[in-house]
């Protein structure tokens, strides 16, 4: 007899960077973001050796179904904020799957990620932040409006919301503005492909 079942493959996301670049505050900022829009989220988050200036990493793994796993060993998106999380989480990113790289802090791709995925997205956000908004320290919120603007799995305005809960008041007008930019940085968006594949062969986005 064979038997069916279903089984819900939830989109993951990896962020990496160093210590002090706030990639951990963006991924929390991301999944209750996610949440906001209904969908069922897990966040997780690692710290290096050093806290300012180790590698520092955080995931979010969300699904419109109940989530019986949370451990992924690719991921649909990697955001990588500084080339020493590049060089460590390159291999980790699945096929066809979408690479966001910083260029104020990665300089080099590795060769074989060409051969994974034409979905690369080069931006220098942080020095682009710096410049308009007068302060780097807003660039993971700008991030945050990248990844919004390209996927579409999360709106500007549940971002903003989230944030607000999370960030001190006097930052808000600042953050708010970063989101915004970030959002202006890119001006396309990946169709994801929402067959059933196998894990090994990623999800695909067009």
């Amino acid at each position: 007899m064979r038997v069916e079942f279903e089984t819900y493959d939830p989109y993951s996301i990896r962020i990496g960077g160093i210590g002090g670049q706030g990639n951990v505050l963006m991924s929390i900022i991301l999944a209750s973001a996610l949440v906001m829009k209904g969908k069922w989220v897990i966040q997780t988050q690692s710290y290096g050796a050093q806290v300012r200036g180790g590698i520092t990493y955080a995931d979010v793994l969300f699904c419109d179904k109940r989530m019986d796993y949370f451990k992924v060993s690719h991921y649909d998106l990697l955001y990588m904020m500084h080339q020493k999380a590049l060089d460590v989480f390159h291999s980790f990113l699945r096929n066809n799957g979408i690479l966001i790289v910083d260029t104020t802090y990665v300089e080099k791709l590795p060769r074989m990620l060409f051969g994974v995925t034409r979905k690369i997205v080069r931006i220098p956000i942080t020095r682009t932040v710096k410049e308009k908004l007068g302060s780097s320290t807003p660039a993971n919120m700008a991030g945050l409006g990248v990844i919004a603007k390209l996927t579409g799995w999360v709106d500007v305005e549940d971002l903003k919301r989230a944030m607000r809960e999370k960030v001190d008041p006097k930052y808000h007008e600042l953050n708010e503005k970063a989101i915004d930019l970030g959002f202006s940085m890119v001006d396309r968006k990946f169709k994801i492909r929402e067959e059933v594949m196998m894990r090994k062969f990623g999800r695909g986005f067009e």
